[in-house]
């Protein structure tokens, strides 16, 4: 006999209309011996009632389903069981099911009983309106009710192939219930949300179960630490990223997958690599690092009169440190070839304070993008006397969109700026920063971050969105490096937060740096899930490039 409990409070012994006489506060357990009751046609059943612990209590029901009869409808129970009798009057109705309620009040609460009615052969079955596997669950029970009075038989079939069944036919006997086990295909899948649906047909009605699956596979690489600052060196295929927590710079072999690192001792703000990718330079407040790449040691540090925004280490062994303030601010050049301090300010030319420098491949020059001036330009320094002098600016003011930072073709020959506008480069000044194309984005969207890759003649491109304060899109996109038009789109796998339950949060992917190596048939990119609350946001994300 299943059994229902509703539990309720007594009130003080003088205030029970029943018995005055009972002593002390408590709480009671009305007792059914059912929740459910279900007739076939004309048909007596009886529903029990006691009260545990012992106590007399009134009750009586207030509604029911018109085509039920009732005797006892009101009375007393103790801990002596009560009967209430039931009659389904199934003689004046059409065939089919049908349900209702029957509560009942009592001085310790309500209760209420579904009630449900077969007339003549029909069936009535009861399917799960979906099923959802979390990140966890490989396998969910299909469970599949036959409330009705004839058998019920049923075929099921999946849509897609991301989930497959125990059985897909079968038959459930009247008052009984089959259990089909569902099982979750996660083969070939990604990180994210996958959708099916299940097609059952039960005597010969039919039902769509739709059916969610979360799921994580974590081909990134997260890291432990933060990322301030990214380079990639070809000649050797690493990666080099600066971090705060804990203050190190991290060099990533590409080939091994394994990371090495070396402690600062102050907090770095930016890096650059030499070009044989043997050493490295790492700005911060006022002073500049020197590191070893191959021995991953920290060779001396030097005082510098700057907030570091940007460092560009020349093979002349030189750093050239760009400062972050003071608007109108010298760059400040270091020779890392002697063992002390011995900084020197840019020859004839101050800077605005923002402007990122990039190492021209050739060895011999700097260019410059300016932020904070209206319009944007690009200006030219010389660095092979060691201390840097200022070249000269574009020919262009206001004529096309510079937008703040630049990068460079490998050989050399083209320049392409964060404003999307592309400049050819010669070491002829009247040839120089001449304008080559623009780079076709969404709406006004900015070029982040780029790399080119002359094995596969492709531009890896970095987008933000239209506004200058939008996070930069979960995806790479690739352009052909001839003519800048676009050729497709790499997705960046999602990062995900776990709850207790095995379900999980995505977050978008938000690339910061992307980098194309040597070969070209791989590209490397740190991302970052914005706004995940996870202690640890950062990742190396690989791609193969065909």
């Amino acid at each position: 006999m299943a059994l229902a409990i509703l539990s309720g409070c007594v009130k003080d012994p003088g205030d029970d209309p029943i018995n005055p006489q009972n002593p002390g506060n408590g709480t009671y357990n009305l007792i059914l011996s059912a929740d459910t009751l279900t007739f076939n046609d004309s048909e007596y059943k009886s529903l029990f009632l006691y009260v545990d612990p012992a106590k007399q209590v009134s009750y009586r029901v207030i509604s029911h389903p018109e085509w039920l009869s009732i005797t006892n409808e009101e009375g007393y129970v103790s801990s002596n069981i009560s009967e209430i009798r039931l009659y389904s009057n199934a003689e004046s109705l059409l065939p089919g099911m049908y349900e209702g309620e029957l509560e009942i009040m009592s001085t310790i609460g309500n209760v209420k009983v579904l009630c449900r009615l077969g007339v003549g052969n029909n069936y009535y079955t009861e399917v799960p309106e979906s099923l959802n596997f979390s990140i966890v669950d490989d396998t969910k029970d299909l469970v599949i009710r036959n409330l009705g009075n004839v058998t019920a038989s049923y075929t099921i079939s999946v849509q897609n192939d991301y989930i497959s069944l125990a059985k897909t036919t079968g038959s459930i006997e009247p008052n009984q219930a089959d259990t089909i086990v569902v099982s979750v295909n996660r083969t070939g899948m990604s990180t994210g949300m996958y959708y099916s649906n299940l097609l059952a047909n039960l005597n010969d009605k039919n039902y769509n179960i739709p059916v969610a699956i979360e799921h994580l596979i974590e081909n990134k690489i997260m890291l432990q630490t933060d990322v301030i600052d990214a380079e990639y060196n070809k000649v050797r295929d690493i990666m080099v990223y600066v971090s705060t927590y804990p203050t190190t710079v991290n060099v990533y072999h590409t080939e091994t997958g394994t990371t090495n690192s070396i402690m600062l001792d102050f907090m770095p703000t930016c890096v650059s690599l030499a070009p044989d990718g043997n050493t490295a330079v790492v700005g911060h407040d006022g002073h500049l690092t020197h590191v070893d790449l191959q021995t991953y040691t920290a060779i001396r540090s030097y005082s510098v009169s700057c907030n570091a925004i940007d460092i560009v280490l020349g093979p002349n062994k030189w750093a050239y440190v760009f400062p972050k303030e003071d608007q109108w601010a010298e760059i400040y050049c270091v020779d890392l070839n002697l063992p002390y301090d011995n900084q020197t300010s840019s020859q004839s030319w101050s800077i605005y304070a923002g402007t990122l420098g990039r190492l021209h491949p050739s060895g011999k020059y700097i260019y410059g993008a300016d932020n904070g001036l209206s319009p944007s330009d690009i200006e030219k320094y010389d660095i092979q006397n060691g201390t840097l002098s200022y070249m000269y600016d574009s020919p262009y003011h206001g004529d096309y969109n510079m937008g703040g930072n630049l990068w460079f073709s490998e050989d050399g020959q083209r320049l392409f700026t964060r404003g999307r506008t592309v400049l050819k480069t010669s070491e002829i000044q009247g040839q120089d920063m001449l304008y080559n194309g623009s780079i076709t984005l969404e709406g006004w969207n900015r070029i982040m971050w780029l790399d080119h890759s002359a094995a596969k003649n492709n531009l890896y491109i970095i987008s933000s969105g239209d506004s200058w304060n939008s996070i930069n899109k979960p995806f790479i996109l690739i352009h052909n490096a001839t003519n800048l038009t676009y050729k497709s789109k790499i997705d960046l796998e999602k990062f995900v937060v776990v709850g207790n339950s095995g379900q999980g949060q995505f977050y978008d992917a938000n690339p910061y740096f992307v980098f194309s190596n040597a070969s070209g048939n791989k590209i490397y990119s740190l991302t970052k899930a914005e706004g995940s609350g996870l202690i640890h946001e950062w990742a190396i994300q690989a791609f193969d490039i065909n």
